[in-house]
């Protein structure tokens, strides 16, 4: 539009005392110029639509994997569950509802405390496995929650012959 713009003010400029050869001139120049602005208005336009349209793409594809972590994130958590489950009837010293001074007393000096919001965590190694007790630090005196017995490549323990191993273990440490 600008263009036009510049175009018609020449033009009259121009008429106003030039020869004809040289109004031919600038009309020409005018007339590439405004030809040259509007390919690079459409050009531009053009890159910003296939830009849209790659990132709409993108953004379907990102939405799909997400959505398949997602669906994987519960189909883990719930296999967890079970195998958590499964710990807590195998379990031969009843962990939740001590305190921390209980559980030392019953395993020994912890490797590793973390205090991490309002949730404590205590870990106790054996040479096999890992047994990591979870408090909540909102209660004025915290006691066990909740507990999980791994190995030492943090896969949930799942068989009853290792479950009690790792007890017996940490027992003695």
């Amino acid at each position: 539009m600008r263009a036009i713009y510049i175009f018609s003010i020449l033009l009259i400029i121009t008429l106003n005392g030039c020869t004809t050869l040289e109004i031919a001139q600038e009309v020409t120049k005018a007339g590439d110029s405004i030809k040259t602005t509007i390919q690079k208005v459409t050009k531009n336009q053009n890159d910003l639509e296939k830009t849209d349209d790659v990132i709409k793409t993108d953004d379907v594809i990102k939405t799909e994997d997400v959505i398949k972590e997602q669906e994987e994130i519960i189909v883990e958590k719930k296999k967890e569950r079970v195998v958590i489950n499964k710990q807590k009837e195998i379990a031969v010293i009843k962990i939740q509802g001590k305190t921390l001074n209980q559980l030392t007393k019953n395993f020994g000096k912890s490797n590793f405390i973390r205090e991490d919001g309002n949730t404590k965590t205590v870990r106790f190694n054996a040479s096999s496995c890992r047994l990591f007790v979870y408090f909540n630090l909102k209660v004025k005196k915290p006691k066990a929650e909740y507990y999980e017995i791994r190995n030492t490549k943090g896969e949930l323990i799942d068989k009853k012959e290792k479950i009690n191993k790792c007890f017996k273990e940490i027992q003695k440490t």
